[in-house]
C-alpha cells in the first residue's frame, strides 16, 4: 500500500476485542487514513502473524482504510533494563523487536519507534558497543524495507543527532514528539527542528508543559493548550517540506473526554494540512 501524503491517525493502544473494534469505527468515522499500533500483541505475533487474530485485525483496518503505518515498540511491557540500551536485556529486546518487525513487513508497516532508553554517554566502550549493536538492529529493518525511528524523550538533540551519525544508516530517523522535550525538561522544540528536520520522519501531536516546582516531569496538556507552540511549530514543518504521518498522541484514559479531544485534534490538524495538501 502506497502512504498519502501527510496522514493524520492516531495510536492503537487496546486490543481487547470489545475496544478496539469500535475504536477502529471511530477513527474511521472521523476520517483518519491511518495508525501507530502501540506494540503488537502476541496473539496477532503468534503464527508469524497468520492466524486468525491477525487476519481480522489486518482485514478490518483495510475495510476501514486506515493504514497501520507504525509500530510504537513499547518496551516498558518488558522487565526491567534501560530500554535497548541495558546490555543485560539487549538480546531478548532485539530479538522482541524484530519479531514486531518482521509482522509488520508482511502488513505494510513503514516506521517502528521506540523510547530506545538513557544513552551511554558519548565516547565511552558502552556507546561505542551499543551503536554497534543499533546499527544491526536498523540494518535488519532496512533489509524489510522498514524505517527505524527514535522517539524523542530524555536525550538533547545534539546528543540524539549524534547517534544517528553514528549509527549511519539511511534508515534510521526520529519520531518527532515535541511534547516529550518539555515532559523531559530538554531541547526547545523549534531548536530540536532547526538541528533534525532532515531525520524526522514521523509527527507525535502531542502537547506539554515543562516540569514545575522540582518535579521530575512536565504535564501533557491538550494538543495546542501547552508549550510546545505545537500548531505554529507544525506549519513550520510542513513548510520545510515534511509530508510523513501525523500521529495523534493522547496520554489519558479512553472514554468520552479522550474521544473529545481526538476529535478536535484532528480537526485542526486536517484544516492546516489542507493548506498543503
Amino acid at each position: 500500500m502506497k502512504m498519502n501524503v501527510l496522514p493524520i491517525g492516531t495510536m492503537i493502544r487496546d486490543h481487547s476485542e470489545e475496544n478496539l473494534y469500535p475504536f477502529l469505527d471511530f477513527l474511521a468515522e472521523l476520517g483518519m487514513n491511518c495508525c501507530q499500533i502501540c506494540r503488537m500483541p502476541e496473539e496477532k505475533l503468534a503464527a508469524n502473524g497468520e492466524n486468525e487474530e491477525s487476519r481480522k485485525f489486518t482485514g478490518y483496518l483495510r475495510e476501514k482504510g486506515i493504514e497501520p503505518i507504525s509500530i510504537f515498540l513499547n518496551l516498558r511491557v518488558r522487565t526491567g533494563g534501560n530500554g535497548l540500551v541495558s546490555p543485560a536485556e539487549r538480546a531478548a529486546r532485539f530479538v522482541f523487536c524484530c519479531r514486531q518487525m518482521a509482522w509488520g513487513a508482511k502488513h505494510g508497516v513503514k516506521y517502528f519507534t521506540c523510547h530506545a532508553g538513557v544513552f551511554p554517554k558519548c565516547g565511552t566502550p558502552e556507546y561505542a558497543a551499543w551503536v554497534a549493536d543499533m546499527k544491526e538492529l536498523v540494518k535488519f529493518a532496512g533489509d524489510l524495507g522498514e524505517d527505524f525511528l527514535f522517539e524523542t524523550g530524555p536525550e538533547s538533540a545534539d546528543d540524539l543527532k549524534q547517534t544517528i551519525l553514528d549509527i549511519d544508516e539511511k534508515n534510521v530517523g526520529v519520531n518527532f514528539d515535541p511534547a516529550n522535550l518539555l515532559i523531559y525538561d530538554q531541547t526547545d522544540p523549534a531548536e530540536f527542528v532547526e538541528k533534525l528536520f532532515p531525520h524526522i520522519r514521523l509527527v507525535h501531536c502531542k502537547d506539554a508543559r515543562r516540569p514545575l516546582g522540582g518535579a521530575a516531569h512536565g504535564k501533557e496538556t491538550v494538543l495546542g493548550e501547552g508549550d510546545t507552540n505545537f500548531f505554529p511549530l507544525l506549519d513550520s514543518i510542513l513548510a520545510k517540506g515534511f509530508r510523513g504521518p501525523l500521529v495523534i498522541e493522547r496520554e489519558i484514559p479512553a472514554g468520552e473526554q479522550f474521544r473529545k479531544d481526538v476529535s478536535e485534534s484532528y480537526a485542526k490538524l486536517a484544516a492546516l494540512r489542507g493548506k498543503y495538501v
